[in-house]
């Protein structure tokens, strides 16, 4: 079940697209070509998915070259990826972005001064800021599905895209603490707009002075007025629970960016940037959710957004390196721009792959309810390939069991009846005589029904270390099964063992 490809000196033949990764039968490979179309791996806790068939896939794209960005959960993941690269010779590419490390990123300063187009735009800066706010909201009472969400959204991006273009026009580098005081500075009322004491004090007003009295090409002109009406009407003529409403939701965001870890890794200086995956780096962001918590979670966001953005960039040949964006328990780090990154990054050479327990697991990520559900499944979509272990999960297992589909099955029925009326004149033979029948019939079922997933082999001594597992992708029919799906059984990772 391992198929690894041995390294070329010509980079355009060791990464030609029809370059074998696994091998899922003698005669069916998966190959850098559908790496590039994406993976969801799915299975219940305890199914083998991470040992198995993640494992393998995380193992082949590391032995053909493969740059990784691999976002963790757990505590053991540093020492797995250690394992890994060790084993395929890779641990001269291995870096650790962590609590304990010297590696830093200003993903704000990054994004106003990269190289490549769109750098320094504010819209681009306010569009980052409102994804890691999406996933920083996440359980709390502000957010979903509540009617007037989108109001305050819109409203607390109005106030973002405002600060940034401020910050832009003066000629200052965009940046947490900065908006932070843009905000808190910000005239409350017409009356304090015209005192000469708050005006004296505010940080938002130097600013605006600042910025008026730059240079400004025409576009910027066009900005500043808006930003001008903005702080100087439209903000202070707010009701106050309005305006406090915005401004909390906006401050609790710059005000976890501003303090302590992330404020250390995220707002200081740069000595890393995504562009180290692009180069053969395997970068594990060493802030597993589970230990970390929310702090965890929004340093991996962070970094996967610009490096979604920053990947989609890049200029691709025919020696340019495949790079693989690697999410285990991926619930914690799915966004509502995964779909189009995955709609779009083929072109990019980027592998997509998420390992988690549900599809429902991203279905409460997203939101929930239909929004959530839509996004998913527009995700769901744009990962070609899917692994289904064994899962417990019934919506998992029914959704498995409709892409696989129904086939015209065949079923055999007999009936056989006896007239006994008179037991005697039976006996005797007198009686009516019995009926029997038999026949066919067929119809359309499903190939595997959904009870079947909750069977599959997870692994261990009790299994040999085999793990079974149902492969299915779109647009293929597998040589083995003349089906679009096909069984597997994968052998369980130990540690190198």
């Amino acid at each position: 079940m391992r198929l690894w490809p041995k390294r070329r000196r010509d980079a355009r033949q060791q990464w030609d697209l029809s370059t074998p990764l696994l091998s899922l039968s003698q005669s069916d490979h998966w190959t850098i070509r559908d790496s590039y179309a994406g993976m969801l791996i799915l299975g219940a806790t305890g199914s083998g998915k991470s040992s198995s068939s993640g494992s393998l896939l995380a193992r082949s794209m590391l032995a053909a070259g493969y740059g990784m960005l691999v976002l963790v959960a757990k505590p053991e993941e540093r020492e797995i990826w250690t394992r890994y690269c060790e084993e395929t010779g890779r641990l001269g590419d291995l870096l650790f972005f962590s609590a304990d490390g010297n590696l830093r990123f200003n993903f704000l300063a990054y994004e106003q001064e990269h190289a490549a187009f769109g750098a320094g735009i504010s819209a681009n800066i306010v569009q980052l800021l409102s994804q890691i706010l999406e996933v920083a909201e996440r359980g709390t009472s502000g957010s979903g599905g509540k009617e007037d969400e989108g109001f305050w959204r819109r409203a607390c991006l109005q106030l973002m895209t405002n600060a940034c273009d401020l910050q832009v026009i003066a000629g200052e580098p965009v940046s947490v603490t900065g908006l932070h005081k843009i905000v808190s500075s910000a005239p409350l009322s017409l009356e304090q707009l015209r005192s000469p004491a708050w005006q004296a004090e505010s940080e938002c007003f130097a600013l605006l002075q600042r910025a008026d009295k730059a240079a400004k090409p025409e576009i910027q002109a066009a900005d500043f007025q808006m930003v001008t009406d903005y702080f100087c009407l439209e903000y202070p003529s707010l009701s106050d629970r309005t305006r406090s409403t915005i401004v909390t939701t906006f401050t609790s965001l710059t005000q976890t960016l501003a303090r302590g870890l992330l404020r250390q890794l995220f707002c200081t200086d740069t000595n890393v940037t995504p562009e180290v995956v692009a180069e053969g780096k395997v970068l594990v962001i060493d802030l597993p959710v589970l230990g970390f918590n929310e702090t965890g979670q929004l340093a991996q966001l962070i970094f996967k957004q610009c490096f979604q953005r920053a990947i989609e960039r890049r200029k691709v040949t025919e020696e340019t390196r495949p790079i693989c964006l690697y999410m285990d328990e991926a619930q914690y780090f799915v966004t509502s721009q995964d779909a189009r990154f995955a709609s779009t990054c083929r072109s990019a050479r980027v592998a997509t792959v998420m390992v988690s327990q549900s599809t429902s697991a991203f279905d409460a990520a997203l939101g929930g309810g239909d929004k959530g559900k839509a996004e998913a499944a527009s995700l769901f979509g744009n990962l070609t390939t899917k692994i289904f272990h064994a899962n417990g999960d019934p919506v998992t297992n029914q959704w498995a069991s409709g892409l696989v589909g129904r086939s015209r099955q065949h079923f055999a029925n007999s009936s056989s009846s006896q007239s006994s009326h008179d037991w005697a004149a039976a006996a005797l033979g007198y009686a009516e005589a019995g009926q029997q029948s038999a026949g066919f019939s067929e119809s359309y079922e499903l190939e595997i029904q959904p009870t079947e997933f909750a069977a599959l082999r997870t692994g261990g001594p009790e299994h040999d270390f085999l793990v079974d597992a149902v492969v299915f992708q779109s647009g293929r029919t597998f040589k083995a099964t003349k089906k679009c799906w096909m069984p597997v059984t994968f052998e369980q990772w130990r540690g190198g063992r």
